[in-house]
């Protein structure tokens, strides 16, 4: 664990969260006057309910993140402002960040699956629904290690899934890496003889960026990327009631 990981000497595993957006109506009514005002804009923006959706129910996901990691560090919640619904705020690469906690968190989503993961350090995430068309997307935008690893699966099920995952993989790279478009994902392999690897360096920088896979399920894989080398082993699957 390197020092510049540890934010405040705030230190824990570095935690991911899912959830799907099946929920009554009532439940998006709550938490829509519950969000700050400019996630509701964010939100009113959306032409499509589900988009909607996954805007609210992703903001009552990190903040029941937020309180369960409290909860379970003990610390003074004095960190959780406006009555414990946090603000937030974009760094210069228009990343959200928390306003006034020192805790990193990254969101996604895809079809009915919401993720967020919470990190000491920079971190980003990535959920995605099995992909179709996988071969001519890789070539397009993969690492040629990556593209010439999907070429040997001959099952196209299998194929598709192993594209999903690398691409979880390395979007969450990019995302926790913060520069978007700088890094090209076929700057970068997430493959190596054929498994995923579980930490890479990408060209410029100095530090390691760390990755962790989750089981797929339903058709969804999930990874998550972040500077601090520490994650729980599985992800914390909510029922919101």
């Amino acid at each position: 664990m390197c020092e510049h990981c540890v934010v405040s000497g705030m230190t824990f595993p570095v935690r991911s969260y899912v959830t799907d957006i099946s929920r009554p109506g009532s439940f998006y009514d709550k938490w829509f006057y519950k969000m700050p005002r400019s996630r509701q804009e964010k939100c009113e923006r959306f032409r499509f309910k589900d988009d909607k959706k996954r805007c609210i129910i992703s903001y009552a996901l990190l903040v029941n993140a937020l309180h369960e990691l409290a909860e379970d560090l003990g610390t003074d919640k004095t960190w959780q402002l406006t009555e414990g619904f946090p603000a937030i705020s974009a760094d210069a690469n228009g990343k959200p960040a928390f306003s006034d906690i020192p805790v990193f968190f990254n969101i996604s989503h895809s079809g009915e699956r919401v993720m967020v993961c919470l990190s000491p350090g920079e971190t980003g995430c990535d959920v995605e629904h099995k992909s179709n068309g996988a071969l001519k997307i890789a070539k397009r935008f993969f690492a040629p290690a990556e593209y010439e690893y999907l070429l040997q699966i001959s099952d196209e099920s299998e194929q598709s899934g192993e594209f999903t995952r690398i691409w979880t993989l390395k979007e969450s790279v990019v995302k926790c890496c913060g520069e978007g478009i700088r890094h090209e994902f076929s700057d970068f392999s997430v493959i190596d003889d054929g498994c995923a690897v579980k930490s890479i360096k990408l060209d410029g920088g100095d530090g390691l960026y760390h990755m962790k896979e989750y089981d797929a399920e339903n058709g969804y894989c999930y990874s998550c990327c972040s500077i601090y080398d520490d994650f729980e082993p599985g992800i914390r699957n909510i029922k919101f009631t």
